[in-house]
């Protein structure tokens, strides 16, 4: 199992989950933990934030297999080394990793609309990931 800790700066999600997450996952690629978080927020109410099914469907494009460009997104290790997740959110993450996540960052220069729900689902799926 590793040890992940999620920080969500989201008001309308820390006020379903809190803003620190702390999870234990066998298979542990960024998708894993955010589908997790997911389920987490399906499980107390319907997503919080209007216009979103869900925080993958927010911040992540699966047809590009990329995040948006206003989702502010770190990771670093417990030794403080920085985990490059954005560019590869599929990897397989290092055990006892925090990732810090701002899904609509204060520093953006361009807005990406989210593509439409069902487009997303269908691609997660293909990725092997079930979406609420």
């Amino acid at each position: 199992m590793k040890s992940i800790t999620l920080f969500i700066h989201e008001p309308l999600i820390n006020s379903v989950l809190g803003t620190r997450i702390d999870l234990s996952l066998e298979k542990a690629s960024l998708l894993d933990v955010l589908n997790e978080v997911d389920k987490m927020i399906d499980s107390e109410k319907s997503f919080p934030v209007p216009g979103y099914r869900s925080l993958l469907h927010m911040i992540y494009n699966p047809v590009e297999n990329r995040f948006y460009k206003q989702v502010a997104l770190t990771a670093y290790t417990k030794f403080g080394e920085m985990v490059n997740v954005r560019d590869n959110p599929m990897g397989e993450l290092p055990d006892k990793i925090n990732i810090v996540l701002v899904p609509t960052g204060g520093c953006i220069s361009e807005w990406e609309e989210a593509i439409k729900y069902e487009e997303f689902a269908g691609r997660m799926v293909k990725l092997g990931l079930q979406v609420q």
